[in-house]
């Protein structure tokens, strides 16, 4: 595949972080980036209406949070640095590529955006770890919009599906989708799954890295084929699982590292044989 950008022009709709960075770069490396809108989203007072939203005024359950959030930062911080790590020696050091614009976006579903993206008209928007974008936003694309999804559809939807298949001893089913963009959360056609290589000694984090990496690679190959229109379309017939961001709990998270530390995952791979 060459390296050389196409005559594709792509809109990128992403969020902030080192995965994200290297999402954007690869596709610059093929494709003419029209423009970056990041979801963002994650400002300290929208962390704070969450958290007053979530638990009141109650002190108990305020402090019962705020303890459960210090016990989780060692591996906050552990993740923080595999993927920085994973990431730093496969991109240049800015954090997006030179001379294309960047928009900011609290709302990626805005009116404003909406117009931003008809005057750019690119043939595709390629999206990645956003919040769900609405067909009004979709609908800008020339070809079409498409999505990384890491998890493995239809069998696991939403958030953090490697946590959840890990959690559930389901090691079979971690992968990563690239799929049709449509309203349904994960549940457009899809054009293509992969599953990554794993080995006793990963993380959530370092697989979710594998995802990345593996992923951004079939996007490429995706967007090319959905420009040709030769990308598939399989129908997700089958309901599979959809997992919310509510359900990933701090007590769940310290579960699940407590259950690492004791070799979870070696024993998941042994149960799971050799790949074919």
């Amino acid at each position: 595949m060459s390296t050389m950008p196409s005559k594709i022009s792509v809109a990128i709709l992403t969020s902030k972080g080192y995965r994200h960075s290297y999402f954007c770069h690869e596709l610059a490396k093929h494709f003419r980036i029209k423009g970056i809108f990041i979801d963002d989203r994650y400002h300290f007072s929208d962390r704070l209406k969450t958290l007053l939203k979530t638990h009141g005024l109650n002190p108990i359950r305020l402090f019962k949070t705020i303890s459960l959030k210090r016990k989780i930062r060692p591996f906050e911080r552990r993740d923080a640095l595999t993927e920085k790590n994973f990431f730093t020696g496969l991109m240049p050091d800015e954090e997006f590529p030179h001379a294309v614009p960047v928009y900011y976006r609290q709302n990626p579903n805005d009116p404003q955006t909406r117009k931003m993206l008809q005057e750019l008209a690119p043939d595709v928007v390629a999206v990645f770890g956003t919040r769900l974008i609405k067909d009004s936003i979709l609908e800008t694309a020339k070809y079409g919009a498409l999505n990384i999804h890491t998890g493995l559809s239809p069998y696991y939807r939403g958030g953090q599906c490697t946590f959840w298949c890990l959690y559930h001893g389901d090691v079979r089913h971690v992968g990563v989708t690239i799929h049709h963009l449509t309203r349904k959360i994960d549940g457009g056609d899809i054009i293509v799954t992969a599953q990554p290589e794993i080995i006793s000694t990963d993380t959530v984090r370092s697989i979710e890295c594998k995802l990345v990496q593996l992923g951004t690679q079939k996007m490429i190959a995706a967007i090319e084929n959905l420009v040709e229109g030769t990308a598939d379309r399989v129908v997700q017939t089958e309901k599979g699982k959809l997992f919310l961001s509510k359900m990933f709990t701090l007590e769940k998270r310290l579960e699940f590292e407590e259950r690492m530390k004791t070799g979870w995952l070696e024993s998941l791979l042994k149960e799971r044989g050799p790949r074919p």
